[in-house]
């Protein structure tokens, strides 16, 4: 260290001039903590502020598009989570509505179920029936008609409904579960709002190759301020696994390397314990109901 020696004059005007330092220092730490404080025209900012990025679709797909071939997979089809469609669309209205008042339609929607193979004229008894449930039954058996789903439909007064299914493709995928992925999809958009960047249903990935996974609803989400994140829906309106769809579903969650936090099998009805935990084994996905649906994707 160099000490330089100076007379008494010189001492004080040093002192005042390193008080007059200090005080600079002061002003600009006090500038620094109240971010609001107003900056002299053309000085530098005693703070720096950080936005947030601003996710779009486009930045989505980008996403997607890399994570899946980081994966060594690609969509070889997709449909998107809004139809363009206006029969499409009234589809998809009927199936929100089916799914908000599932307590009342349930039965008459295993009925129909249940007849898909062979069609046949399906009774529902009103007689204990509430008004609300008998308005409820009623405008759905309307709409069905409506929408070219039944080739019958009578509503007896107070007394019972009458319907008969109409035998085609498009029926039987509607009524065999294809309402319940639209039901689903529009909770999806409903919960998430804005954190939602991306979704896609009736997706077929191709792995390296050839073979072939689905994913009923495939998922983009904002899960901080400055990332993003996948997440895939299985949606089984009859309340069970059948056949295959266990290990296609494990297929699924493994290719795309998804745990459980971002994988999940949806069913109208809350699983009971035990059934989620021995389906959650089997495929490495939560299994969960409509009602913890909103849970599953806040987490997210």
């Amino acid at each position: 260290m160099q000490v330089n020696y100076c007379k008494e004059g010189d001492l004080h005007s040093l002192l005042g001039q390193i008080l007059d330092e200090l005080r600079a220092i002061r002003v600009l730490l006090e500038r620094g903590a109240n971010t609001s404080a107003v900056q002299p025209s053309g000085a530098a900012p005693s703070y720096i502020q950080v936005q947030t990025p601003v996710y779009t679709a486009e930045h989505a797909k980008v996403f997607l598009a890399r994570y899946l071939k980081g994966r060594k997979l690609q969509i070889v089809e997709a449909t998107d989570i809004t139809p363009e469609n206006e029969v499409m669309r009234q589809r998809m209205h009927l199936a929100y509505f089916m799914g908000q008042h599932y307590k009342i339609t349930r039965k008459m929607l295993d009925e129909l179920r249940a007849t898909l193979q062979q069609p046949r004229k399906v009774r529902i008894d009103l007689s204990e029936a509430s008004q609300e449930a008998i308005s409820v039954l009623t405008n759905t058996g309307k709409r069905l008609l409506d929408l070219y789903m039944l080739t019958c439909y009578e509503y007896h007064r107070k007394e019972s409904i009458h319907l008969k299914v109409r035998p085609q493709p498009f029926v039987h995928n509607y009524l065999s579960g294809g309402w319940f992925e639209l039901y689903v999809a529009q909770e999806v958009r409903k919960i998430l709002g804005n954190r939602l960047l991306l979704a896609k249903r009736n997706v077929k990935l191709e792995a390296e190759g050839g073979a072939f996974c689905e994913a009923d609803l495939l998922l983009v989400v904002r899960r901080k301020p400055n990332e993003m994140g996948i997440a895939v829906l299985e949606c089984k309106s009859a309340n069970a696994l059948y056949d295959e769809e266990p290990r296609q579903v494990k297929r699924l969650v493994n290719l795309l390397n998804l745990g459980m936090q971002r994988s999940a099998i949806v069913f109208p009805d809350t699983p009971s314990p035990a059934f989620a935990e021995r389906w959650f084994a089997e495929t490495g996905a939560q299994v969960i109901g409509r009602k913890q649906l909103a849970q599953f994707l806040e987490s997210l």
